[in-house]
């Protein structure tokens, strides 16, 4: 633990006597450095030297939203979320997935620490990126042949959620319960006709027997159980809160799917599809649009401290 506070320290007075005023720590390698390069380009411009940082780099880690809060917790400790040596002010910035952090009650207060109103950063790559151009560049196809299914964003993420209902309320009963198996937010649904179409009724009652099995539930109090999360997730849909509980991180999965779906056996790049449309998506992203100012606010708000 010492050594870990003493690494701490060193990577603080790097940070210290370095030239950028304004650090920006994400969890993610994949989507979050470019997302937030762009929120910090559109928020501050030159006014403000800014980094990006992953968790990874932090001293000791191997990335992911508790290395955040570990670091976040010790400069809270110390006073040092915003810093003043020689007249050179630097402070943080931490954001993080929200996850299901606000159902359970765990997420931290400070205007440092910016939890995604989403679940987590995909969901706003998909809900407000072109689909049809990021999906077409991905795949190597003329964007006109995915037009009518990917035209509209929205529409199609509300589309997938509702087909993933069963799965997302069978994620939620889990986390709520403390059950872990195979029913899970890390994992694609299992119950899926396929990824892109709806629930198989056979492949959920075989899962929820065998997580009662395993849990030593009767399988029809488990069953009720789920009835009350599916209920939950409905009241979420309804209100068009479904990006509040589904994983923005299927929907790269999804839509890989959808595409295979839509070709229906012409030629198209599929190699690696899914782990590509995260970017060719989020590159068409626009940063100048009202759903930005929540994260360019809260950029704009730190630096106005330094």
């Amino acid at each position: 633990m010492n050594r870990l506070r003493h690494s701490y320290a060193g990577h603080l007075r790097l940070m210290q006597m370095s030239a950028t005023q304004l650090y920006v720590f994400v969890e993610g390698k994949q989507c979050d450095p470019y997302f937030f390069a762009e929120a910090c380009s559109e928020a501050l411009g030159s006014q403000v030297t800014y980094e990006i940082a992953t968790a990874r780099q932090l001293p000791g880690s191997s990335g992911g939203k508790q290395a955040l809060l570990t670091f976040f917790v010790y400069l809270r400790g110390r006073s040092s979320l915003i810093t003043d040596l020689g007249g050179q002010k630097t402070a943080c910035i931490f954001f993080l997935d929200k996850d299901v952090d606000d159902l359970q009650r765990r997420k931290k207060r400070s205007r440092h620490v910016v939890y995604t109103q989403h679940y987590d950063v995909q969901n706003y790559v998909f809900e407000h990126g072109d689909l049809t151009k990021g999906s077409a560049a991905a795949a190597s196809v003329d964007p006109r042949r995915l037009e009518a299914d990917l035209c509209d964003a929205s529409q199609w993420c509300s589309h997938v959620a509702a087909l993933w209902r069963d799965w997302v309320a069978l994620c939620l009963q889990m986390v709520k319960d403390g059950i872990s198996g195979e029913a899970n937010y890390r994992v694609l649904s299992r119950v899926q006709t396929r990824l892109c179409g709806p629930t198989d009724p056979t492949a959920l009652r075989s899962l929820t027997r065998d997580i009662a099995r395993r849990e030593r539930i009767p399988v029809a109090e488990l069953r009720n159980r789920l009835g009350s999360y599916t209920t939950k997730v409905d009241f979420y849909f309804t209100r068009g809160e479904h990006h509040r509980v589904f994983k923005g991180k299927w929907f790269a999965s999804i839509l890989a799917d959808d595409i295979d779906r839509i070709m229906a056996g012409d030629p198209y790049d599929d190699n690696r599809l899914r782990g590509r449309l995260q970017s060719t998506i989020a590159a068409t992203l626009d940063f100048s649009e009202p759903w930005a100012d929540y994260f360019k606010q809260s950029l704009s708000d730190i630096a106005a401290m330094l």
